[in-house]
């Protein structure tokens, strides 16, 4: 089993999936500054891409982690049906998770490093992702003009990163 509607919120695995593979390729390196309950990293594990995600929550970085433990049986699957088909095997994409702001500038990342950024933020204050318990959660914010400020911080981060 990969996706799992345990998280609240979660995007369709369809318009992941759809994003993918019509802005990226195979091996192309992603970032998803919002991991939530894992629906991009499960796709771009799925479609071999690379992606580095994370969360503000640690609840749901343990939950994406969770839900990317499919590789034994499913692999074998894939790659039997492409061997049929003589094409290449399928390999996976390479996820790597980490407990971030995505309101601050993550120094791990260069300028200009990533293939595709995608991500889908919170509703303002309409799910609260972290019932109040974690201060930086944009979830958690009431005032609009607030949660514009933060979320613009977001898209300039992901724009610093972004290749052109």
């Amino acid at each position: 089993m990969t996706h799992n509607s345990k998280y609240r919120g979660n995007w369709s695995p369809e318009v992941v999936r759809n994003l993918i593979l019509r802005y990226s390729k195979e091996g192309d390196n992603l970032l998803d500054p919002m991991i939530g309950g894992g629906t991009t990293a499960i796709e771009a594990k799925l479609l071999g891409r690379n992606l580095q995600c994370y969360d503000i929550n640690p609840e749901a970085i343990k939950l994406t982690e969770s839900f990317l433990d499919f590789e034994d049986v499913g692999l074998e699957m894939i790659n039997k049906t492409l061997e049929e088909h003589d094409e290449k095997k399928r390999k996976w994409g390479k996820i790597k998770i980490l407990h971030h702001d995505a309101t601050v500038k993550n120094e791990n990342l260069k300028d200009e490093s990533l293939d595709f950024v995608l991500m889908h933020p919170p509703y303002a204050d309409i799910i609260k992702y972290s019932e109040g318990k974690i201060a930086e959660d944009l979830s958690n914010i009431h005032d609009l003009d607030k949660f514009c400020d933060e979320i613009e911080k977001v898209a300039e981060e992901s724009f610093r990163v972004l290749k052109p």
